[in-house]
Parts: C-alpha cells; sequence; structure tokens
C-alpha cells in the first residue's frame, strides 16, 4: 500500500506541477530580458550590459526590443510597436520631447509620443551618424511600465469564489469525518496495535483525497491549452475559472466591434455640410481648404518602404487628397506646393482635439482637428453654421464617424517651437466636417446574440459620439431595435443632467424617478463621472440599465468597469489596447485584440483579433469551473467510497487483496480524476452560469445523492450474500488479523470489491455529464475509453472464474492463482476450501446490481441534477421576483432601482 500511496501522491504532484510550469513559462517568456545597450558615458558611446544601465544614462535607440523607459532627445523616422505592452495594433510613430514644455517636470502620460516604454519593439529609427537617435533612460527593471504591469500580473488576486471560503467547510466536515472513523476502526481492530494505528492513519489518508487539490489546477490548464489552440494567449490561467461566471461583458467600438479601419465618405465646408459626398463625376469632391486641412493636420509619418504610419482616421483622410504626399516628418507636398511643418501636436483624449502650425509661402496657418463638440467650442461662435448641431446629430445617429475641424492664421511673435497647445486652440474659425464610415464586423451580432443567449449583459464605452454608439448598439443587438432610448446627453452649470429622446433630441424624463417601459439608457463619460461622484448607488442603478457610454476618455471606461467590478458583477473588457488598455486590467477579464503574442495588456489576447473570442473565452471558463467542480466531486466520492469500504473491511476484520488496492487506490482514481477535465466545451453558452459553491444545492445534491445510491448497493449486495446458502463468513483460517495476505481470500472482500469498486467508474460516469457547460458525454472521448476498459474489465472479473479475475482475488481457485504485487511466485488461496468462486447465478446478480447502481447513478445526476433542480429552483427565482415586483420587497419605484452591492457570485445552479 505505501508504493500506491507514494505513486498517487507523486503522479498528482507531478501533474500540478507540469500545468503550473506551462502557466509559469508563460510569463517567464514575457519577464525575461537579455541583451546589450550602447551608452553615452564619459562622452563615447560603448556597448554594455542592458542590466547596468542606470536612470540618466543617454542611450542610442536602435531596432529591437526595448529595455527600459526612455525619453527620446533626437530622433528621425522612429516607429515603434507597442502592441506586446498596450495592444496598439498599428505602429506607432515617437518624436522627440517638445522644448516648450522644458519648464515642465517629465511625464510619461503628457509625453506619451515622446516616450519608448520597456517591452515595446523599435521598428525604423532615422539612419546617418550614430548620435542620431538618442534617448534619455528614465526608469529600468521592475520600475518600467512592462515590470508595473508584470508586477500587478505576479501580485494578481484571482476572485474569491464561494468555493475558497467554503471549502475550509468542507476541510472541517471531512476533519470531523475522518476523527469519527478512526476512532471506529480503532474500536473494531483488536489486533496488535501498531497495526491498528496504520489501518486508522490509511482511513484518515483517504478521507482526505491526495488528489484533492490537483483538480482545479488541471481543469483550468486544459481549458488553457485549448483556448491557446484557437490562437488565444493567456498570461493568467486563473482568470479563467472567473470567466466562467461573467455576468457584464463591455466593448469597445472602432476596431472591437466593428472594423479597425475606417471608410472616407466625404468633406464638407461650413457651407455644404448638407451636400452629396460626391461631385457629378462620382468622384469624392474635396473644397481646397478642407485638402490643405486633411493634408497638414495629422501625425502620420512613414516608414522605409513609403508606408503611411499612424491613426487610421489620419490614413483614410490624407489617402482621401490624392494630390497630397508624405515627404517627410518635416514636410508635405499638395499638389506643387511644399507646406512645412512648424510644431504638430497630437490628439489629446482629454481635450479631444490635435493641431499643428504649417508654413505655405509666407503664411503660417493653424488647423485644429477633432470631435465636433470639441471644436464647437474652440471657434468664434459667428463662423459655425446654425445648422452645425443637427447634422452632427443626424452623421452620429447613421454611423457616421465625423470629426470637424477649425482654422486661424497665427500671428505669435513668439518662435514657434515654444508654441504651447493652449496657445493656437482658441479663437478658430470652422471650417467644415469630415466624415467616415466605421463598418461592422460580420462577426458581431453573432456573438452579441450568443451572449444575450447565455444571460451576459453587453455594453459599450467607447470615445465615440453617443449616438454613433447607439447605432452600433442596435444594429448589433445590444439594443433591440424596437427599444426607445433616453441620453444623458451633458450636465448644465447649476449641475442638472440633461435626459433627452435618441430619436428626436426632446426631452426626456429623469430616469432616476422612472424608467418608462420598453425604454433603455445611454448617456456620455460626463454624466457618468458627474453621477459617480454625486451618487454612486444611482450612478450603478443606472447603470444596470445603460448599453451605451459615449464620449469617454480612456479613464472614464476604467472608472465604468471599476464600479461594476466594486459592486460585485464579474465583468469583461473587450478591446484593441491603446485607450483600452486600462479597462482592460480593471475588468475581471480581459481580452485583448492584437497580436502580440508575448502580451501584458490583457489576461487573455485574441491573436486573430476576432470577438468571438469572447465567446470562446467564456464558453471555456464555463467547462472549467463545470470540470474542476466534476472532478471535486468525484475525487470527495472516491474518498468516501474507500473510507466506508475499509471501515465494513475493519468490521469484518477483513481487506483487499494488492492488486486491489492498485485498481481502487492508483489506477481508477488517476484516469477517472484526470480524465473528466478533458471535456471539451459546450458549443453554445447555457442561460445560466456554473455554480461556484461546493456547498450549494446542486453540488450537495449532486454528491450526497451518488453517495447515498452507493452505499444502498453496497448494503443490498452484502445482504444478499449473506442469504447464499452456500456462503460462510471468514472462510480463511488465520489467527493473526494484522496478516495482509490472509484477509483477502473470502467472500465478503471479493463482493465489496467487485461492487464498490464499480461505483469508482459508475460514479465518475455520472458526473461526466456536462449539462450545458460541456460537450456531451460520449465527446470526452479519453474518459469513454477509460471507462469502457473498465467496465469490461470488472463485468469479466465478475462473471469469469479464470487468471483474469485471480488478479484480484475474486471467483479465483488454486489452479489459477496468480502473484501479488510484491512477490515473485503465485500465491495459494489462505482459505480453507481454496477458492472464493461464487455460483454463476449469484454473479449475475452481482452484476445486475452493478449495472443497475451505473444506471441509477446516471439517473439521478443527469434527470435530477441537472434537469430537474435547476426547474425547482427558476420556480423559486420567479416567485421572488413576482413578489419583488408587488413591492413585497421595495416600497417605492425609486429604490427599486438603486441597486446595492451584491456578493460577488452567487449560487446559481
Amino acid at each position: 500500500m505505501a508504493i500506491v500511496q507514494t505513486v498517487v501522491r507523486v503522479t498528482g504532484g507531478m501533474v500540478v506541477a507540469i500545468f503550473q510550469y506551462m502557466g509559469d513559462m508563460n510569463l517567464y517568456q514575457l519577464m525575461v530580458v537579455d541583451g546589450m545597450a550602447e551608452v553615452i558615458r564619459d562622452g563615447e558611446l560603448m556597448s554594455v550590459d542592458q542590466t547596468d544601465v542606470v536612470p540618466g544614462d543617454i542611450v542610442r535607440v536602435t531596432p529591437g526590443l526595448s529595455y527600459f523607459d526612455m525619453a527620446i532627445l533626437k530622433s528621425e523616422r522612429l516607429l515603434v510597436d507597442e502592441s506586446a505592452l498596450t495592444g496598439e495594433v498599428h505602429p506607432v510613430a515617437k518624436i522627440p520631447l517638445d522644448p516648450a514644455n522644458s519648464g515642465q517636470v517629465y511625464n510619461t502620460k503628457m509625453c506619451k509620443s515622446s516616450t519608448i516604454s520597456a517591452g515595446t519593439t523599435v521598428l525604423e529609427c532615422g539612419g546617418g551618424d550614430e548620435y542620431n537617435v538618442l534617448a534619455i533612460v528614465t526608469q529600468t527593471g521592475s520600475f518600467t511600465s512592462k515590470g508595473e504591469l508584470l508586477s500587478d500580473v505576479l501580485s494578481y488576486e484571482r476572485h474569491q469564489f464561494k468555493f475558497d471560503t467554503e471549502v475550509k467547510l468542507v476541510l472541517f466536515i471531512l476533519l470531523v469525518e475522518m476523527a469519527i472513523l478512526v476512532s471506529v476502526v480503532l474500536h473494531f481492530i483488536e489486533d496488535h496495535w501498531v497495526y491498528a494505528w496504520f489501518y486508522a492513519v490509511f482511513v484518515a489518508g483517504t478521507c482526505l483525497p491526495p488528489l484533492l487539490p490537483t483538480v482545479f489546477v488541471v481543469s483550468v490548464g486544459i481549458s488553457c491549452k485549448r483556448l491557446q489552440a484557437q490562437r488565444i494567449t493567456c498570461t493568467d490561467s486563473t482568470g479563467i475559472l472567473v470567466a466562467g461566471k461573467v455576468k457584464k461583458a463591455f466593448f469597445d467600438k472602432t476596431g472591437t466591434l466593428t472594423e479597425q479601419g475606417l471608410s472616407f465618405v466625404s468633406a464638407r465646408t461650413s457651407n455644404d455640410l448638407g451636400k452629396s459626398a460626391t461631385n457629378t463625376s462620382g468622384e469624392v469632391d474635396i473644397d481646397p481648404i478642407l485638402q490643405l486641412g486633411l493634408s497638414v493636420c495629422h501625425t502620420l509619418t512613414s516608414n522605409a518602404s513609403g508606408d503611411l504610419i499612424g491613426p487610421a482616421v489620419d490614413r483614410m483622410g490624407f489617402s482621401a487628397v490624392r494630390s497630397a504626399r508624405l515627404v517627410n516628418e518635416h514636410s508635405v507636398m499638395l499638389g506643387d506646393d511644399t507646406i512645412k511643418y512648424l510644431k504638430r501636436f497630437e490628439f489629446d483624449h482629454h481635450s479631444m482635439t490635435q493641431s499643428v502650425i504649417v508654413q505655405r509661402g509666407e503664411e503660417k496657418i493653424v488647423f485644429v482637428k477633432g470631435s465636433p463638440e470639441a471644436i464647437s467650442k474652440l471657434c468664434v461662435p459667428s463662423s459655425i453654421p446654425s445648422d452645425f448641431a443637427d447634422h452632427a446629430r443626424y452623421c452620429a445617429r447613421n454611423g457616421i464617424y465625423q470629426l470637424a475641424i477649425a482654422r486661424s492664421t497665427y500671428t505669435g511673435s513668439e518662435e514657434t517651437h515654444e508654441v504651447q497647445r493652449s496657445d493656437i486652440e482658441n479663437d478658430l474659425t470652422f471650417t467644415g466636417c469630415i466624415n467616415f464610415q466605421n463598418t461592422m464586423k460580420h462577426e458581431t451580432p453573432s456573438v452579441i446574440s450568443e451572449l444575450r443567449e447565455g444571460n451576459v449583459e453587453s455594453a459599450i464605452v467607447t470615445g465615440d459620439n453617443v449616438l454613433t454608439g447607439i447605432y452600433i448598439a442596435k444594429k448589433s443587438g445590444i439594443i433591440a431595435p424596437n427599444k426607445n432610448v433616453i441620453i444623458g446627453i451633458s450636465v448644465s452649470d447649476d449641475e442638472v443632467i440633461q435626459w433627452v429622446h435618441a430619436s428626436d433630441d426632446s426631452d426626456a424624463g429623469d430616469p432616476l424617478v422612472s424608467i418608462p417601459e420598453n425604454t433603455v439608457l445611454a448617456m456620455t463619460g460626463e454624466v457618468w463621472n458627474h453621477l459617480l461622484r454625486y451618487d454612486p448607488k444611482s450612478a450603478i442603478a443606472l447603470g444596470n440599465h445603460t448599453f451605451v457610454y459615449g464620449r469617454c476618455t480612456p479613464n472614464d471606461k476604467v472608472s465604468v468597469v471599476s464600479t461594476f467590478v466594486q459592486y460585485g458583477d464579474i465583468t469583461l473588457m473587450c478591446g484593441d489596447g491603446g485607450n483600452d488598455c486600462g479597462a482592460l486590467k480593471a475588468a475581471h477579464v480581459g481580452i485583448a485584440l492584437s497580436d502580440a503574442e508575448a502580451s501584458v495588456v490583457a489576461p487573455f489576447t485574441s491573436l486573430d483579433k476576432n470577438i468571438t473570442s469572447v465567446t470562446e473565452v467564456l464558453k471555456e471558463g464555463r467547462c472549467a469551473l463545470a470540470s474542476a467542480f466534476a472532478s471535486y466531486k468525484y475525487m470527495l466520492m472516491y474518498g468516501q467510497v474507500e473510507s466506508i469500504n475499509q471501515v465494513v473491511n475493519a468490521y469484518f476484520s477483513i481487506t483487499f487483496s494488492e492488486w486491489c488496492w492498485v485498481f481502487m487506490d492508483g489506477i481508477w482514481p488517476i484516469t477517472m480524476a484526470f480524465s473528466l477535465p478533458l471535456s471539451k466545451a459546450a458549443k453554445t453558452l447555457s442561460p445560466k452560469r456554473p455554480t461556484a459553491s461546493i456547498l450549494g444545492p446542486h453540488t450537495l445534491s449532486s454528491a450526497c445523492g451518488v453517495l447515498s445510491i452507493n452505499f444502498l448497493f453496497l448494503v443490498i449486495a452484502l445482504a444478499l450474500l449473506w442469504k447464499q446458502d452456500w456462503f460462510q463468513c471468514r472462510m480463511w483460517g488465520s489467527n493473526d488479523v494484522s496478516n495482509v495476505t490472509v484477509l483477502g481470500d473470502n467472500y465478503e472482500t471479493s463482493v465489496i470489491f467487485l461492487v464498490t469498486g464499480y461505483q469508482y467508474i459508475s460514479s465518475a460516469a455520472a458526473f461526466n455529464f456536462g449539462y450545458t457547460y460541456r460537450a456531451g458525454w460520449f465527446k470526452n472521448y479519453v474518459f469513454v475509453f477509460f471507462f469502457s476498459v473498465w467496465t469490461a474489465f470488472q463485468f469479466t472479473a465478475t462473471m469469469s472464474a479464470n487468471k483474469f479475475s485471480c488478479i484480484w482475488r475474486a471467483n479465483c481457485d488454486n489452479d489459477n492463482a496468480v502473484r501479488f504485487v510484491t512477490s515473485t511466485e503465485p500465491e495459494a488461496l489462505y482459505n480453507d476450501f481454496n477458492t472464493t468462486v461464487m455460483p454463476t447465478s449469484f454473479r449475475g446478480t452481482l452484476l445486475g446490481l452493478m449495472i443497475a447502481n451505473l444506471i441509477l447513478n446516471c439517473a439521478w445526476e443527469y434527470l435530477v441534477v441537472n434537469r430537474m433542480l435547476p426547474k425547482v429552483n427558476d420556480e423559486i427565482a420567479g416567485i421572488k421576483s413576482s413578489q419583488h415586483a408587488s413591492g413585497e420587497y421595495v416600497d417605492t419605484a425609486t429604490n427599486a432601482y438603486l441597486i446595492k452591492p451584491i456578493p460577488a457570485d452567487s449560487e446559481v445552479a
């Protein structure tokens, strides 16, 4: 037995170690850094190991992996791939620090365009002499951006499920049971106290199965490998279990629900906003002043191949002007004219603008581009068309991504390189609007539909106009087409939120008082922040009815997601990186659409950049949770059946033969427990989430029901044995109860082994039913193989009387006796009749009991636990819901919407 127990524990440890190793290797590949850096020291350029570089060193930037956080001092055509750190899909152009900010303290957020972060990859940098691209090191090691992200990953504490707290109570119950059974065994065994003590220790060991801690690790590891096969990488495998309980899913719009690119539609001046996008020849007609604005107001650069690098909206706008050509970082050709850049300001998420100062001939011109709302605030009111606001809403309502552009003449006396953004973004003349079409991905509606059927609410969190978000929400199915939408559009100077109908901009009532039937909400980031600041409970109450959050900054996205996390909803965030980075980390489950295989932007990364990855992660999460609980119940069942067997054996002063223990304590538990989690995920999301409670009605009814059935059949088998006229109790002759080679050759042992041994197999068969979270019973091919083989073994041993059955000393005589595990020669039977062969009729009876045991176990699990019990729970939930709706639980309409913090994981049958 020592050998068997050693093998079981070593196997369990090795399995856990293997899966833990595979998970840790993913993190190791992200953390390991090895290389040389070129540093200027004592006026000379020298190569040193990257570990010897310190903050303040001036380094030469070269193509390849960045080892530190750096601020760019000097550069030409510097392109960086930030996908591994932020999930940004396209390469990012970097520029030197702005001399105009020389009096300010360096800040990575304010100087993002001049910062290279550790973990990113420099794709190209300008040629010339060796001092052409220089940067100053600001942070090294674990203090870099990558280091901080990895620290967050390593220190991440998985969401606490019910089983995390209930397992302590389960452990206490098992310890009490262990103490009782040990006392009973010591009482039954009246032989030498040493044998009695070690037998009791063995009983105690089976009460707490050694493989019990492995089941969650194995289930998660298997699901992680399946996700990797679907090109979904996972840097934190513990998030898979959390994904099984996701209740709320947030999506970025552009690049996530819609295609990454934009289609240019039109560019219209202030005088012809409503005109057709094309001229009479069918070509896009763009006014000359807008052609100039589109050609220069951007942050584009080009790579060595001449391809444009920069935001999609800038690339599409620039490409729409066919006569425009990017010469270099300092000038643009528009027709025959050369236009020089004097100063460029990148897009700012807070001001929602970007600006540029250019020189055309002797004239210095300022162009500012941004959201219509932001540009209108910066323009001279008389220059804004009277129908501008109506036109902007019309475009947004029809899914048009619109930018406004304004201009002015620069007349400042200071040098342009010293100009601040605030110096030029004011008193502008409105010039026109640029319209783009963002096409929705073809898979988006089906994904949203499957999430809805899986009882997962979806919402959009976007930086675009809230009306554009509503358009996509309705087109994708997040908002039903027949639903009315009320928008929290703005906050007045006297701190009052303006609520309007999305269809016609007419005033709407305050949803905190009542929300009309068949109506949902949308709001801007400004309104959300106002609600959260002054009335957090109302914010989360209205948030449960809000499906679109528009004009959100990256911080607003974090605020929305983290608030739902704080109030108990298991949340998921899906985005394409960049400005979604914070929200991806704030959610319980973050899924980045990026092609960076080694990314720390989120626990999950979809390398195919496809939002079907969301449903795949959720399905695998539910499957892993259900599989873990199936294996958990099986290991508990194995421990209970074995403990009962040992107590019964102690009562009769018998025990199993060596080969019986090998199978009962080693082969069967290992093969059954480790093949149960191999079941694949269900093809669709179930309307219910799997339970996360080991003391909930679903788990207890399953485990206790199967255990009771198994115990009943053990009693029936022994009762039938006692009634046989050929049976004589204790047909062995020995006065030494501690001689285990003697105690195994009797009919009681044979019957207990054959009947309860098959319970190891039939119980696993019952727990293999995946309900609606896992694939069908027969789809778990490895488990079905082992189930079939062990069933054939057990049935053959029951019905035959030959050398095969003699392996377990059942239906055996001396002519067919085989050797024990630890012997070298066949061992004769140790009883007076030299046989344990039972009559064929009784063997048939035992076979019938075993089959009936299997059928009853499977019927209990499939019909009662997985079918009837959920219906009963639904009826109880329906009664409570109707009582709640009738006012039995809530007295006022306002309180009905004020949601209190709820437990992080409510029991789901």
